[in-house]
């Protein structure tokens, strides 16, 4: 798990701005949701946090050996990161995917860069 943390960071910490915020998700789906939807709901995500204001980019990212999702959005600024998380709580098609996952799995906070190393 640390690994997979150290590899995402260091993948877009080139691509990162100071000011930038990360939004980090780690979260299993509840039993009996088979993969092919849990693709297809996260999916679906991209649709809704795309036009939030502040939103750069998205990537998810999928662990069979654990059945664990990390979800990994750049945002400019930690204001509107937040904001849009509140206005997400409060869409339709983000509740139907949110009532698919394990609540209790999930691991959920806003990130600022503060340092990184490149080869």
């Amino acid at each position: 798990m640390k690994i997979l943390w150290g590899g995402l960071f260091m993948l877009i910490s080139s691509l990162a701005l100071a000011t930038d915020a990360f939004e980090v998700v780690s979260l299993k789906f509840k039993e009996g949701v088979r993969l092919e939807e849990q693709k297809s709901l996260m999916a679906e995500l991209n649709q809704v946090i795309q036009k939030y204001d502040g939103f750069k980019s998205r990537d998810y990212y999928y662990s069979s050996e654990n059945g664990r999702w990390i979800d990994f959005v750049v945002w400019t600024d930690v204001k509107l990161a937040k904001r849009a998380a509140e206005a997400a709580m409060n869409d339709p098609k983000v509740g139907v995917v949110f009532s698919k996952m394990d609540e209790k799995t999930m691991i959920f906070s806003h990130y600022e860069r503060i340092g990184g190393a490149k080869n």
